[in-house]
């Protein structure tokens, strides 16, 4: 088959669009970035910036869309690509559909979806921007439901995550737990993740005695708050934060400590959760939709009420005291990646999306 010509369309800053970029350039596809927001890192393929502020976070911004909308049409038609992916409908999306431009598909990462539906306006606008779209690929069944009810067609949705490199991500049984304890949360230290309930959840472990460390190997703009509430708290040789972590040192740091941790409010398919588990190390996130499609409660992971942070301290404490159990749930773990959420996998759906439409 020949090769595509294919224009991604995403927030400079988005950090999932690199490994779109980088799978389908090794297949040797063309691969361009447009860019609404500019771009913070060198991608290594050609990067168009039509960012016109449409990512701020400044009260007003989004009506930006619409210049960054009418730059691509002209840009586009230039670029003359194969196929147009935006990422995150609310955004790329909207950009896309005012750019005229056909085929468009659209993937939709959960916050995109989630926080829009709440508001009219917004469910009339992502219906639109799904009628002008061939393909939505919502990242988890979750997000697809919520698209079914704005009266989307079932054959416009394909549902496949991102995924992981299960070659990379090398699963590592289990055998004891450290001393003391390691816990390992990799999530960006944002409200959405609430970082909070974790700190708070260590305060009771302390209390009770266990004996732990908590490795927060991400940044984000809670960080300098976390770490004056942990010294508050005398953690200072208890917890650690990183600030940031390179993605290919992230199957090692996975394997040096026991236990996964993760607060999400809500969450889109956590690719953070799929790491961990194709890592092998053991599961302790919120009870959300996102992650109760991946674990089985009790038996492959365990979970705690959101915000609750007695019942995270809760579910820790028991997960030490059932080793034979963790050996056993993080082999299911890794096996339901492997099948499920293989990157190389899920990425050859994609492309088999792509080139169905350039056949129509």
């Amino acid at each position: 088959m020949r090769k595509l010509k294919i224009a991604y369309l995403s927030c400079g800053s988005f950090t999932h669009i690199e490994p779109y970029i980088e799978f389908f350039k090794s297949r040797g596809h063309d691969i361009m970035l447009i860019a609404y927001d500019t771009p913070n890192r060198d991608y290594g393929v050609k990067v168009i910036d039509i960012s016109r502020g449409a990512c701020g976070k400044e009260a007003g911004s989004k009506w930006k869309y619409l210049l960054a909308g009418m730059s691509l049409k002209k840009i586009i038609k230039e670029l003359r690509p194969d196929i147009l992916h935006g990422h995150y409908v609310t955004s790329a999306g909207v950009i896309g559909m005012l750019s005229g431009f056909k085929p468009l598909v659209l993937t939709a990462h959960g916050s995109d979806v989630i926080g829009s539906m709440r508001s009219k306006l917004w469910r009339m606008i992502l219906k639109c921007v799904f009628a002008k779209a061939a393909y939505i690929n919502p990242v988890s069944e979750r997000l697809a439901e919520h698209i079914r009810t704005l009266g989307i067609p079932n054959d416009k949705i394909v549902v496949a995550t991102l995924g992981v490199d299960t070659d990379l991500y090398t699963f590592k049984p289990f055998e004891e737990f450290h001393r003391p304890l390691r816990l390992l949360c990799t999530r960006t230290l944002a409200k959405v993740y609430d970082p909070m309930t974790i700190i708070k959840a260590a305060e009771i472990l302390k209390v009770k005695g266990v004996d732990f460390t908590i490795t927060f190997a991400a940044g984000g703009d809670m960080e300098e708050q976390l770490k004056d509430v942990s010294a508050q708290q005398g953690f200072r040789d208890k917890i650690l934060f990183m600030g940031g972590y390179n993605n290919n040192q992230l199957p090692a740091l996975l394997h040096e400590h026991d236990i996964f941790v993760s607060a999400s409010l809500w969450d889109g398919t956590s690719i953070s959760l799929l790491e961990a588990m194709a890592a092998g190390i053991y599961p302790i996130v919120s009870r959300i939709p996102a992650n109760t499609a991946w674990l089985d409660e009790g038996v492959t992971g365990s979970m705690h009420a959101v915000g609750n942070s007695d019942e995270l301290a809760g579910a820790i404490i028991d997960a030490v005291q059932k080793p034979d159990h963790i050996a056993t749930a993080i082999k299911a773990n890794r096996n339901r990646v492997v099948e499920k959420g293989d990157r190389t996998k899920n990425m050859e759906k994609i492309e088999a999306i792509y080139y169905k439409l350039i056949k129509t």
